[in-house]
């Protein structure tokens, strides 16, 4: 904080208010940020937001699995509701099993209405997933921005929607 001169002061907004206010403002810079990237470079661009992206949810993995076991998909999935809730994402877990984890989002943080912009960002998710699991994947199957009513981030072991395709042989 800003230590003021004696005497005067400024209302405290409390911390809560505070940091939505704030993190909603970055996240629409950031938006638009890429919006900028993305006019002025086009393809090039993405790829840039890609590679940024990427590198982040790889070090963040390395940094929460501090060379320890692959984690398992439940573990990766609440690791997920964290990354989702620290943006102050609303939503809800819609499935949680040892095969596959779908949590919907009403509302886009960020909020992002181009599907190429979207993608580009979200490579940071699958980057993250796959340093704490190789195995296991993370897609989007619902987005906002591709005109879906919500958006749909799945993270799986394949396993099910094997079973699905196969009939459960």
């Amino acid at each position: 904080m800003i230590k003021l001169p004696p005497g005067i002061s400024i209302d405290e907004v409390p911390l809560e208010i505070r940091y939505k206010g704030v993190l909603r403002g970055l996240l629409s810079r950031i938006k638009g940020l890429y919006e900028a990237i993305y006019a002025r470079y086009g393809e090039d661009g993405l790829e840039l937001i890609r590679e940024v992206s990427i590198a982040y949810g790889e070090q963040a993995a390395k940094s929460a699995r501090r060379d320890s076991e692959e984690w398992e998909i439940e573990r990766v999935g609440l690791y997920l509701v964290k990354v989702f809730n620290n943006m102050r994402a609303e939503g809800e877990v819609v499935e949680f099993d040892t095969h596959r984890v779908a949590i919907m989002v009403p509302q886009c943080p960020y909020p992002f209405t181009d599907p190429a912009i979207c993608a580009a960002h979200t490579s940071m998710e699958c980057a993250l997933v796959k340093g704490l699991n190789p195995n296991l994947e993370y897609r989007i199957e619902k987005s906002l921005p591709a005109g879906d009513a919500c958006c749909l981030h799945v993270l799986s072991d394949g396993k099910k929607e094997a079973e699905v395709k196969t009939g459960g042989l």
